[in-house]
């Protein structure tokens, strides 16, 4: 099955391409099947709730994460749901991640105010890792809209190794379950630490790639022990879903805004684009073959599916809209509607003939950020 969400995972790998695919919204979740026809939306599940996550062990079994009502599980590929919240003093997750650690199965929720879960039997019972708020960085954990407060974005299980970031403020690894965690310097100012995605790959062990909301993409080449920046598309600023190919290192692809979301609500449009590396992020190729060119929505999720006859690409942006490659990224067709796909309030705040909203538009920023966004304005 594929998986299509802004906070659950982005990568699956099967012997042959699925014709199914569950798509994590701020309506519930959308089961879509393929026929012979294409894609068509056959369930609705979760109605009412939004779903930030969609995450899924080897044998099928999916996961949820909610804002606002906790965690649930799906042994029937999406169709039934039952929450699964014993043990979680938060109900608020921005983000999920199920599969192995050191041998073990796992499923993993990341919350609003960051806290770090952990369930070792399928979200039947959950323990929190508190060492992760053990970090020096705590007290600058922050987000700009309101409530201001830092959330666990992305979650990677790599081997024996457990990668956390915060949004904002902290990118953290394990090498020992949770007991510990080691915080890496991607700024010395931990508000430039805006952490949307992680990129390991254990053909280049001591390579780390993130995408950085505040600074674009960077890269550390020696374990974390240092980050440099990657250059950035000339038309985008803002990365958002990002995604690595698991047989390719070096493939990479991205979504990104053109400036930041301040500019977004000003103009009515965050110019959500598409691009393409083949050197791990120092080149970047526009993906335009059926993608629209200036459009109002964002790209919000953006997953790749590798089956041994190749792989494909599915993204969903803000306004509901489903897209799908099958050539690498060159060629695009819109398959599916479903409701809004989004991180956090993006999609109220890039709906049409929109009203302002004082959770949305009144966005508060570091120093260094409001600067950055201040001089990008000027070029939009």
């Amino acid at each position: 099955m594929i998986l299509l969400s802004n906070g659950g995972s982005n990568i699956q790998r099967g012997k042959t391409a699925s014709d199914t695919m569950a798509v994590g919204t701020v309506d519930g979740v959308a089961v879509l099947q393929k026929s012979a026809r294409g894609w068509t939306v056959t369930h609705r599940a979760l109605q009412g709730v939004f779903v930030s996550g969609v995450s899924a062990l080897d044998d099928g079994t999916l996961f949820a994460s909610t804002r606002g009502v906790g965690m649930a599980r799906s042994d029937d590929g999406g169709i039934t749901w039952r929450w699964i919240n014993d043990g979680l003093a938060h109900h608020e997750f921005w983000s999920t991640r199920a599969g192995h650690l050191a041998g073990r199965e796992v499923v993993f929720a990341g919350a609003l105010p960051a806290h770090l879960y952990v369930s070792e039997d399928r979200g039947a019972s959950w323990r929190e890792l508190s060492t992760f708020r053990q970090a020096k960085s705590l007290p600058h954990w922050t987000f700009p809209p309101p409530p201001r407060i830092g959330h666990i974005k992305d979650i990677v299980l790599d081997g024996d190794r457990l990668w956390v970031g915060v949004e904002i403020g902290s990118l953290q690894v394990s090498d020992d379950f949770g007991q510990s965690f080691r915080e890496l310097t991607v700024d010395p100012d931990p508000r430039e630490c805006d952490i949307h995605r992680i990129l390991v790959h254990p053909a280049r062990p001591d390579r780390i790639i993130i995408a950085n909301g505040i600074v674009g993409m960077m890269a550390s080449d020696d374990g974390g022990a240092s980050f440099h920046r990657l250059p950035m598309p000339a038309d985008a600023n803002y990365p958002d879903a990002v995604v690595l190919h698991p047989g390719e290192p070096d493939l990479v692809f991205m979504s990104a805004g053109v400036g930041w979301p301040v500019h977004w609500y000003e103009l009515g449009r965050a110019r959500g684009k598409i691009f393409r590396s083949r050197d791990a992020g120092k080149t970047w190729q526009r993906l335009l073959g059926g993608l629209p060119n200036g459009q109002r929505a964002l790209f919000s999720a953006l997953t790749i599916e590798v089956h041994e006859a190749g792989y494909s690409l599915h993204a969903a942006d803000t306004d509901g809209q489903v897209f799908e490659s099958r050539d690498g990224g060159d060629g695009w067709t819109v398959i599916a509607d479903v409701p809004p796909v989004s991180k956090a309030d993006f999609y109220k705040g890039l709906v049409r003939d929109r009203v302002k909203l004082a959770n949305v538009d009144d966005i508060v920023a570091s120093p260094t950020a409001a600067q950055r966004w201040q001089e990008a304005a000027k070029a939009l």
